[in-house]
């Protein structure tokens, strides 16, 4: 028996038009978007959804899908639609699980995960500045995560800083860094101040992220992986909205060829995973900019 009209008619929206339309004009929402035609974007969507990513939708509930599904289903295949429109969810993953449930995954993504991640390289490699890149790997691969003796007696932050993490004048060094790099736009800018406020043992997500920078997810992504400042700048600790891996050094998901790397270093942090790979606890979202050090910044070079 269908369920609710009103649903039905959003869910027919969402697949047949909206999510097509943003697929063909390549909308950052998504760093890629493998399909492009409503019904892939159903098998998609109804596989993570009534299939629970673990079956194929059409082994659950009898075709036509939208005949079939109560509103609890519907409910669920929309806000996963709407998802990922706004890019919190990648759907290359989702594709990949849905894919999986129907035995095709190996022969869509195995074969080109290699050349994907040459290409993603090749892009971060081209956002930088030829010259200065390894000059300003260099300067800011301070000792992350060491104490001075000075340092281990203090628990509370100074002017923002978070002793655990980096000394204070380690510290400033990397925030005027990010702050007179004459390459970076002022929202990479921005961004790379704000991920500097994510504290050692914590995590935050790419939404998050998003939700305070006012901007979109993939926008967050392209910026964390061109990181000139890592890893004192530490986008290692931004993970997917769903708990998962996420992105690093170009790859994403818990299949990419860094993902066991950026676990570790987490993990070394105090983060925690479960058996799943999917970290435990909320992420942080008490972002600040430290306003007052950089306007000290900005009168020490006036």
């Amino acid at each position: 028996m269908a369920g609710d009209e009103s649903l039905v008619a959003e869910w027919k929206t969402l697949y047949a038009t909206t999510l097509p339309a943003l697929a063909k004009s390549r909308d950052p929402a998504q760093p890629k978007w493998p399909v492009s035609l409503d019904h892939c974007f159903a098998r998609i969507i109804l596989d993570n959804t009534v299939g629970q990513g673990s079956q194929q939708w059409d082994k659950v509930i009898a075709k036509p899908a939208v005949k079939n599904m109560n509103d609890d289903q519907l409910r669920a295949a929309i806000e996963l639609g709407e998802r990922i429109s706004r890019g919190e969810i990648n759907l290359c993953e989702l594709d990949q699980i849905s894919l999986m449930c129907r035995g095709k995954n190996e022969a869509k993504y195995a074969k080109s995960s290699t050349g994907q991640a040459k290409k993603r390289k090749a892009v971060e490699d081209n956002d930088q500045p030829t010259k200065t890149a390894k000059v300003e790997k260099q300067q800011s691969m301070l000792d992350f995560g060491t104490k001075s003796a000075d340092d281990k007696g203090s628990t509370k932050p100074k002017n923002g800083v978070k002793p655990d993490d980096l000394t204070e004048a380690q510290f400033i060094e990397i925030l005027e860094q990010i702050q007179k790099h004459s390459s970076l736009t002022p929202y990479r800018r921005r961004l790379y101040t704000v991920l500097l406020s994510v504290p050692r043992g914590s995590h935050t997500t790419y939404a998050a992220m998003s939700d305070y920078l006012n901007s979109s997810a993939r926008a967050v992504g392209n910026g964390i992986r061109n990181n000139p400042f890592a890893p004192d700048c530490p986008c290692h600790r931004v993970l997917a909205a769903d708990g998962s891996i996420g992105g690093f050094h170009g790859d994403w998901g818990k299949e990419g060829k860094y993902a066991n790397d950026k676990l570790k270093l987490l993990r070394s942090e105090g983060v925690k995973f479960d058996v799943k790979g999917k970290v435990v606890g909320k992420p942080f979202r008490d972002f600040h900019e430290f306003e007052h050090l950089q306007q000290e910044l900005k009168h020490e070079a006036t």
